[in-house]
């Protein structure tokens, strides 16, 4: 439980960093709009913390299922590498 949490608080760490960063470049960006890769980066950001705020939730109350949290940890997975890779 112990390793989980620490994980947890680690990827809410990286979740907020990724986060603020792109809500500061979108605020940086004058003219037009912002890139939909900065755009798509600050909800890459958003989801990680809120994956990470469900982990955390799912190491102290037991009525969510793990496959739940299996499919949120799928699906951070693919977003966040999407987010790195663009």
């Amino acid at each position: 439980m112990i390793g989980n949490l620490i994980a947890r608080a680690f990827q809410l760490l990286c979740g907020a960093v990724v986060l603020g960063l792109s809500i500061s470049a979108i605020k940086w960006q004058y003219f037009g709009a912002a890139p939909a890769s900065t755009s798509y980066s600050a909800f890459a950001g958003a989801f990680g913390v809120l994956a990470a705020l469900i982990g955390i939730a799912t190491s102290f109350v037991e009525a969510i299922p793990e496959i739940i949290m299996v499919g949120v940890d799928g699906l951070a997975a693919v977003l966040l590498l999407a987010g790195g890779l663009v």
